[in-house]
């Protein structure tokens, strides 16, 4: 069995389809559905049960699973290694953050300095779980992510099974976020009790679990009478600018990063947010992962 038909595997189990992923794969269906049947005679057993509604492991497929994937973990790893070894006149970040104005701000910050290396770049925002996907999978070497007194137990539990670090930066005072003119501007803070006269804005969560969730106070339908669902850091600046909705988070609004028609004012009685990055715990930042990390430091410091 090659190491190539145990990525394949991963990969299938991953998406939950043959066709799936084939796409992912850049592979057609039957290339690898060759591949699979192979390995499952050299093995002499089934791998995964398919059937008119998708494909499933079988119980020896998922004590293969067990074994392949450390190895496959490795093989990956061993190839990001040496890969950046080979690129070392490039330069490479690629980052994972939840929707935050200043994760966009020590990007930009990074890309100002003078530099004539070729440059591989990339910032992508996302929920939190995906962010813990792209880290795990190696797609980023970075993820920013908040995380409370509440919701860490369950994060901290999906982490150490990804062998994710969560390394922290900043620990920051919730905020509620709102438009200058809306009825509670002029407070010098307020409460949770006042939030629920307002319709409550956050980030739509793929799975609905809320301890994934990006605000201070994440909400839900029996919280809050009345919930906003949005996906993308320009619709919630748009839904808060126009109307009395309001929105928690961490109040760092960075000047030319966030809707300047937009305000932060303290929320009372809940707990702090903890601001940090994830990477693997068994590979080191690279030096322009640490000057990203020492930006967003910065930026936050000043908050």
């Amino acid at each position: 069995m090659t190491l190539l038909q145990m990525s394949y595997i991963l990969e299938i189990d991953r998406c939950g389809s043959m066709n799936k992923a084939a796409q992912r794969l850049f592979l057609s269906q039957s290339t690898l559905s060759s591949a699979i049947l192979e390995a499952e005679r050299e093995l002499g057993i089934t791998i995964f049960h398919r059937s008119n509604r998708g494909i499933r492991l079988t119980e020896d497929g998922k004590e293969l699973l067990a074994q392949i994937t450390p190895l496959v973990e490795r093989s990956r790893k061993l190839e990001r290694y040496y890969s950046r070894r080979r690129e070392k006149d490039w330069l490479h970040l690629s980052v994972a953050a939840q929707r935050y104005p200043f994760c966009a701000k020590a990007f930009v910050e990074l890309l100002q300095e003078p530099e004539q290396r070729p440059m591989q770049m990339s910032l992508k925002e996302m929920d939190m779980s995906a962010v813990i996907r792209e880290v795990a999978q190696g797609e980023s070497e970075l993820g920013v992510i908040f995380v409370s007194d509440l919701t860490e137990h369950e994060v901290f539990r999906v982490l150490e099974e990804k062998s994710l670090r969560f390394q922290p930066l900043v620990r920051l005072k919730p905020q509620v976020f709102m438009r200058k003119g809306h009825p509670l501007a002029g407070e010098s803070s307020v409460t949770v009790e006042q939030l629920r006269d307002f319709p409550h804005v956050v980030f739509a969560q793929p799975d609905g679990d809320l301890n994934f969730a990006e605000e201070a106070v994440p909400g839900s339908g029996v919280d809050f009478p009345r919930m906003v669902y949005v996906s993308d850091r320009a619709t919630i600046y748009n839904v808060l600018a126009h109307t009395d909705c309001v929105s928690t988070g961490s109040g760092v609004l960075p000047a030319g990063y966030a809707d300047e028609s937009l305000l932060a004012i303290p929320l009372e009685g809940q707990q702090d947010m903890r601001l940090g990055i994830l990477h693997r715990w068994d590979i080191p930042l690279t030096e322009t992962a640490r000057a990203f990390v020492e930006r967003l430091e910065g930026i936050t410091s000043e908050m």
